[in-house]
């Protein structure tokens, strides 16, 4: 014990008394290592999602793939068939629930909320053991108009967390409004994919399945494809031992087209998170891994070069350490130790840094970090083993080469070859200098890519345009009542344009339909989008041929349609005027419409996927809606929305104005590429500062072992020019080095990531030239700036000294 404190107090005074080489090494390692700690708490709550769920292991998401696209959506199952599975094959599931997302508008008597809202089985509390603040997880749910809240719901509309006996005035889609009695509070529970299943379906309002004639749903049916069903697996049971009852079950029960093309998906719910949106969160997650290796690998880099460098430093208290009887093991122990330290100095500073950078990274990866407290102890145990091992790998070859010089080398203050080739520093720089390029080449294109999604064309005009939800009432009557809700809005001076649709960009609900020329065997698949006859000027989507439907008086507008240019190519028209006219079918057969108008084609959702071939159906065919978008006068955004709120309130006092202006909607879309474009901007800051340091401690030290050489060249005339182009030939050489590797690295990381998305740009060389001038203009700049300070040195004092 005695000898682990004499080394360690060694180490800490030969620290002191090296300041400015253990300042460059530590402000590099806490660099890395702050951002490797926000990163790894960032990874570790993303792999808790699910994690509290009970027998995890055993859950499973079924959900669908079909065959013939336009039948149903992948996310969802046919709603019969959890709890059929769980009633006739009890040997092979052991529990199910079903959940149907609505939108309802919700009232505590004084404000009114419109809110996502789960209609799901009475299962739900025992099945996946939600701990309860208040109230019996196996009666919560067994009356029809009993609710179940989380926590932050009961603060939200009571301002307390013991909500149960108050109640909730829930509305339904024929317009009626009744009080549910709350019967439990669920403790504010990690997140899960059973509260918030995907963005758009986050709840922390659950009602019981016994309430579905109100709202008029009917879940517990065969035909009913939009249900999202879950089940739990008995013990030893796999997901493949499901596939005949499946089939056999849907063709028991189910259409014919149905058993035929549903193609069951059992997706684990233990790992459902990190699967989801084909793996987005998962390729995140790899990318920041990834990021934060490369950070630590520089910065392992920058410390061993610098430690080399700094050798010919304590060459003579080697020496002598030798000659009084130290053996090259206690050298290279006391060595290590004080690496080790240096690293574990720099830990407990990203430590105590974590809290202050911990909102800054949650705004840049828009997702709220966990707190220092509420990691588990085994992430600090792996942290401060790591930052040891980090210590050892770091520090192993400085210690070994500089335990390693004869005596009388030392003594002498010469390190043994180094005066060669300097192989291995040289190497180390080249490699910190190539994943430097990596990360700042990568992060150029990344940021050029986001750009386009944010700011591309879009085939509409989304500025000015905002969307809200309006209170459903899919009846004749309703339908009318929300018409002449719009046409007093479209009165506002402050609004240019209106429209009713069931969906807007990023949630066109109808899918992907098969669309047929009537009498044709075959058809194409098309976006169906129900909308009113304002949905192409409201969105300012170019209109190419005929109207768009036709007047709202017009008792013929519920049997035209509209569809866009790639929708009347695919279908084999010539021309956009020869569409004109034409009648097409859809819904299988069941909805026949003649095309009054051809639009420009335009992205209904994200640039991921080519531009759809789109079919629009009008609002009164079907009489559901969702959603007015809203286009406002150019001008000042505030007082406009002011104004609409305003008149909203006075035509729908009982529906809350919750809008979303189109900018955010998109930004939603593209939530994992600008996660991933803040975290690589994030990470070539560090990596750029790394270098930057490493740059610095090799020159300073460089300067400083060639005084005289620089005095020398001074008296004989030399100027700042050719001083520079000395000190920087070295780096420069191998920065050209680093180039020949890192560019073809990077264009060959880039070209696969940009695959992903059907709009992509262009790997064109001014993204690699310009981000390559930059990084050589500030290398340069710093070299400058050191060989100018060190210039203003008196030579003769240099000479003379020995």
């Amino acid at each position: 014990m005695s000898s682990i404190y004499l080394t360690t107090k060694i180490a800490w005074r030969n620290l002191r008394k090296h300041k400015v080489h253990s300042s460059i090494n530590i402000v590099g390692l806490l660099c890395s290592m702050a951002f490797v700690l926000l990163i790894s708490a960032y990874i570790w709550q993303a792999y808790q999602v699910n994690a509290g769920l009970r027998n995890k292991d055993r859950q499973f998401a079924l959900q669908s793939s079909y065959k013939q696209p336009g039948i149903g959506l992948d996310l969802t199952t046919v709603g019969a068939l959890p709890r059929a599975l769980k009633e006739e094959y009890p040997a092979l599931v052991a529990n199910y629930y079903r959940l149907d997302g609505l939108t309802c508008i919700i009232s505590n008597g004084t404000e009114v909320f419109e809110e996502n809202v789960s209609l799901g089985d009475s299962t739900l509390l025992s099945m996946y053991g939600f701990s309860l603040l208040q109230g019996n997880a196996n009666t919560a749910l067994s009356n029809p108009f009993s609710v179940v809240i989380d926590e932050q719901a009961a603060m939200k509309y009571f301002g307390k967390k013991e909500a149960v006996g108050e109640r909730l005035r829930i509305r339904n889609f024929a317009g009626e409004q009744r009080d549910f009695e709350v019967t439990a509070v669920i403790h504010q529970a990690s997140e899960n994919s059973i509260m918030r299943l995907m963005p758009s379906m986050q709840t922390a309002i659950f009602l019981p399945m016994s309430s579905e004639q109100y709202f008029g749903r009917d879940v517990n049916n065969w035909q009913n494809l939009w249900i999202a069903g879950f089940i739990e697996l008995q013990e030893g049971v796999t997901p493949e031992q499901l596939q005949q009852p499946i089939k056999k079950l849907l063709e028991q029960h189910a259409d014919k087209q149905i058993a035929e093309n549903l193609q069951p998906q059992l997706k684990p719910l233990a790992t459902y998170y990190l699967d989801d949106n084909q793996g987005a969160i998962r390729q995140l997650l790899l990318v920041l891994s990834l990021t934060a290796a490369f950070l630590i690998i520089m910065a392992i880099i920058n410390f061993v070069n610098l430690s080399i460098s700094q050798s010919l430093t304590r060459l003579k208290e080697v020496g002598l350490r030798k000659i009084l009887g130290s053996s090259r093991k206690q050298l290279i122990v006391q060595l290590l130790a004080e690496y080790c330290l240096m690293v574990c100095i720099a830990g407990l500073l990203a430590l105590a840094l974590y809290p202050l950078l911990a909102p800054w990274f949650s705004s840049v990866m828009m997702k709220d970090l966990p707190a220092l407290s509420a990691l588990p102890f085994r992430f600090f145990v792996l942290f401060f083993a790591g930052n040891v091992v980090l210590g050892l790998l770091a520090g192993i070859y400085p210690a070994l080469k500089l335990s390693s010089n004869p005596v009388v080398s030392a003594v002498k203050n010469q390190l043994n070859e180094y005066g060669g080739k300097h192989l291995i520093r040289r190497s180390l720089l080249l490699l910190q200098f190539a994943v430097a390029v990596l990360v700042l080449i990568s992060s150029v294109i990344i940021a050029r890519q986001v750009d386009v999604f944010i700011n591309g064309q879009l085939g509409y005009n989304k500025d000015y345009l905002l969307t809200a939800q309006v209170p459903r009432d899919w009846s004749e009557s309703g339908l009318h009542n929300i018409q002449q809700v719009q046409q007093e809005l479209r009165q506002l001076a402050q609004v240019k344009d209106i429209s009713l649709s069931y969906g807007i960009p990023n949630s066109f609900g109808n899918g992907i339909q098969t669309v047929s020329k009537v009498g044709a065997e075959e058809g194409v698949d098309a976006l169906v989008i129900t909308s009113d006859q304002h949905f192409a000027a409201t969105y300012e989507i170019p209109l190419l041929a005929g109207q768009f439907f036709a007047t709202q008086e017009d008792p013929s507008i519920s049997t035209k349609v509209v569809i866009n240019r790639k929708a009347a190519q695919t279908l084999g028209y010539a021309t956009v005027d020869e569409a004109l006219g034409q009648s097409i079918q859809l819904f299988d057969g069941e909805f026949t419409g003649t095309i009054a108008g051809v639009t420009e084609d335009f992205y209904a959702n994200s640039m991921h996927s080519a531009s759809p071939a789109v079919v629009w159906v009008p609002v009164q065919a079907s009489m559901q809606y969702r959603f007015l978008s809203i286009r406002l006068q150019a001008g000042p955004i505030a007082p406009a929305v002011a104004a609409l709120e305003r008149r909203w309130k006075e035509l729908m006092p009982d529906a809350p104005f919750q809008y979303k202006f189109i900018d955010e909607t998109i930004q939603a879309m593209y939530s994992t590429e600008i996660q991933l474009k803040r975290a690589a901007q994030t990470a070539t800051a560090i990596s750029m500062l790394i270098v930057l340091l490493g740059v610095i401690g090799l020159t300073s030290l460089s300067i400083n072992l060639r005084l005289k050489e620089i005095g020398i060249r001074k008296v004989l005339g030399a100027n700042l020019r050719n001083m520079v182009l000395l000190f920087s030939k070295e780096f420069f050489v191998i920065f050209a080095v680093a180039l020949c590797v890192s560019i073809p690295l990077t264009y060959f990381f880039m070209h696969r990531w940009l695959m992903n998305y059907a709009v992509k740009i262009d790997l064109q060389p001014l993204l690699f030239i310009i981000p390559i001038i930059g990084l050589s203009t500030v290398l340069l700049l710093f070299i400058a700036g050191l060989v100018l300070r060190a210039n203003t040195h008196n030579p003769i004092k240099s000479l003379r000294d020995e």
